[in-house]
């Protein structure tokens, strides 16, 4: 049985995407880790943790379905025994996950500090690291269904202040042989055209687009693979992006950003691809 772990004496208060009351919260004390590696270490936001929303009721809860999950079960052949460890904190943006500004508590300071000292306290063993981060910069930007162009030119000058130190202290706990995949992010809001803002979801399209080649050229100049996310789920708005779209995350049937478990199995298989046959990393 794969053990699934998740972020080290995290506490996630509210945030962007709420962990609903009663939930358990998306940094218990991680489990399974007296146990040699192989370590995938999932870095980001509520995506990477991987949240469900619930009928009924505000917010998220966590879920064993997310694309974490689901990349763990597509690569044991390549990394067997691989265990995973998650830091995510929902709503957190790039900057929050570097200096710990945002919803939730890190021993070490911030999500990133608290991935490093785990790698650093498992030297070698860490072989694969995702970074999933960026979506929260900009979703601010385009809410109430218009674009703030003042405030995406912020977040994309924020991510690309912060992002490359987030790798470089990355590779500096992980070792030259880690792999580390990052990921592009998809736009749910294409979605807002099956409701008939078709203006809107176009101009949605255009901020993902360039946040995406922001991310890719950041990870381009750092050497680190890119989970092309939006080949995998669809981009447009025409009808069969939409439809995909809905299907993909819970946007069409309950106004819910986040995927759907085929929505994660469809991200697992973007990371999947983006990591090279040959990775750098072998555990111990």
């Amino acid at each position: 049985m794969l053990t699934v772990a998740s972020a080290i004496g995290v506490t996630c208060l509210l945030a962007a995407a709420t962990i609903v009351s009663g939930a358990t919260p998306a940094g218990a004390d991680v489990h399974g880790t007296h146990q040699p590696g192989p370590y995938y270490v999932a870095i980001g936001a509520s995506e990477s943790v991987g949240v469900q929303p619930v009928p009924g009721r505000t917010g998220v809860v966590p879920t064993d379905d997310g694309y974490a999950n689901d990349l763990v079960a597509m690569e044991q052949d390549r990394w067997p025994g691989l265990h995973l460890v998650q830091f995510g904190c929902p709503g957190i943006t790039s900057q929050g996950a570097l200096d710990g500004t945002g919803p939730c508590t890190y021993p070490a300071g911030s999500e990133v500090a608290t991935a490093v000292r785990f790698m650093r306290d498992h030297p070698g063993q860490t072989v694969l690291v995702t970074i999933d981060l960026g979506f929260n910069d900009m979703w601010p930007c385009v809410v109430h269904r218009a674009v703030d162009p003042r405030c995406v030119d912020t977040g994309l000058a924020r991510i690309a202040r912060t992002l490359p130190t987030i790798i470089a202290q990355l590779r500096a706990a992980g070792g030259p042989r880690l792999t580390i995949v990052g990921l592009e992010h998809s736009d749910p809001y294409i979605a807002a055209a099956h409701f008939g803002a078709s203006d809107f979801a176009r101009s949605t399209v255009a901020v993902f687009d360039r946040l995406n080649d922001v991310l890719g050229a950041i990870y381009a100049r750092a050497g680190v693979a890119v989970a092309k996310v939006p080949e995998a789920t669809g981009t447009g708005v025409q009808e069969r992006a939409v439809t995909q779209m809905c299907a993909l995350t819970w946007m069409c049937d309950m106004h819910n950003i986040h995927p759907t478990v085929a929505g994660y199995r469809a991200i697992a298989g973007a990371v999947a691809a983006a990591i090279p046959s040959a990775p750098r990393a072998a555990a111990g």
